[in-house]
C-alpha cells in the first residue's frame, strides 16, 4: 500500500508520515529527494538558466530562489517544470527499491501523479503554520504567508476521492497509532 501525505507549509506533514512509518511503513520525503534533486548538474544548469539572478559565483542562492518563488507564482510554476518530473522519477525509483508499504511526505502531492493508493490531507491554521515555521526556519512571517497561500490555492482544486483530512493544530488533540491505523486501513 501506498499513502500520500500532503498539504501546506507548516501542517505537520511529516509528524503525520512519522506515525504512518510507526504502522511498518517505509518512508519517501520528497523535500528530501528535493534538495538533492537541485544540486544535480543538469537542474543546477536549467535553474541557472531561468533564474540567473539567484546564483553568485555559479553556485545557487536558495534564499534568494525561495523569496522570488514566494512572492512570484509564475516563477514557482517554472521552478516545478524544472525540477518536478526529476523528483517524481526518483520517488517512483524508490517506490520500486523499497516496495511493500510506503508513506510519501510532499507538499503538494497530487500534482506528481503517483500511485497513490490513500492520501492523507494534513490542515493547519495559518496561525499554526506561522508560528511552526518560524520556529523550524527562523523565516520572515510574509515569505511564509505567500507560501501558504499559494500552496493552498492549489490544494483547493484537487478532488480526491481517496483521501482522509486530519487537523492538525497546535491545540488539537494528539492523534494515536490506532486512530491514523483505523482512518488509513478502514
Amino acid at each position: 500500500m501506498i499513502v500520500g501525505v500532503y498539504g501546506t507549509i507548516g501542517a505537520g506533514k511529516t509528524t503525520i508520515s512519522n506515525k504512518v512509518k510507526n504502522l511498518k511503513f517505509r518512508m519517501i520525503n520528497a523535500d528530501k529527494i528535493a534538495r538533492e534533486v537541485i544540486e544535480y548538474k543538469n537542474i543546477q544548469q536549467q535553474i541557472k538558466k531561468a533564474f540567473p539572478n539567484c546564483f553568485t559565483k555559479e553556485k545557487l542562492d536558495r534564499n534568494k530562489l525561495r523569496k522570488l518563488i514566494s512572492s512570484d507564482e509564475k516563477s514557482l510554476n517554472k521552478l516545478n517544470s524544472i525540477v518536478w518530473p526529476e523528483i517524481k522519477n526518483e520517488i517512483l525509483s524508490e517506490i520500486q527499491v523499497k516496495g511493500g508499504n510506503i508513506v510519501i511526505d510532499a507538499a503538494l502531492l497530487p500534482e506528481l501523479n503517483l500511485p497513490i493508493d490513500q492520501y492523507i490531507r494534513v490542515k493547519a491554521t495559518l496561525l499554526t503554520t506561522l508560528y511552526r515555521i518560524k520556529k523550524r526556519d527562523k523565516k520572515p512571517f510574509k515569505e511564509t504567508y505567500s507560501i501558504y497561500k499559494q500552496q493552498n490555492k492549489r490544494i483547493k482544486q484537487y478532488n480526491l476521492k481517496n483521501e482522509i483530512i486530519i487537523v492538525n493544530d497546535l491545540w488539537t488533540k494528539k492523534i494515536s497509532l490506532k486512530q491514523l491505523n483505523k482512518k488509513i486501513f478502514k
